[in-house]
């Protein structure tokens, strides 16, 4: 696993947290347990098989 400082740059940071990510959530998923996660739409539980299932959605303001 790669590791970072305090002196590590930005991007490299951004990039070796991603890399981390991927991996943690693959290994939920590879589990068999959903992830929560959010997109522009809202908070939903992602399975293994890609499907999305929302818990809560956000409102957009076009909504009444």
């Amino acid at each position: 696993m790669r590791k970072f400082g305090f002196d590590t740059p930005a991007d490299e940071t951004d990039d070796i947290l991603k890399e981390q990510f991927q991996k943690i959530t693959e290994a939920i998923l590879n589990s068999g347990h959903p992830v929560r996660m959010g997109d522009q739409l809202g908070v939903f539980d992602k399975y293994k098989d890609g499907t999305k299932v929302y818990v809560k959605k956000y409102h957009t303001g076009n909504e009444q």
